[in-house]
């Protein structure tokens, strides 16, 4: 399996997320940002320093995701 497209963008991510309070990605059906991004942050330590949260815009998506 190939990797998801949020990949390639893992190093701006982090660079975003380091620099910004808040940061809001918005990406393609399938393209990773609510199963790999958790885990690029989660890698890079931002778990120690509090909780890594990722909202979904509907219900179904949100159940689906955390299992």
């Amino acid at each position: 399996m190939g990797d998801l497209p949020i990949v390639r963008f893992e190093e701006k991510i982090v660079e975003t997320v380091k620099e910004n309070p808040v940061v809001v990605v918005i990406g393609e059906t399938g393209s990773g940002k609510s199963t790999q991004l958790p885990q690029i942050l989660y890698r890079r330590g931002y778990a120690k320093s509090g909780i890594i949260a990722v909202t979904q815009p509907r219900r179904v998506a949100a159940v689906s995701v955390s299992r």
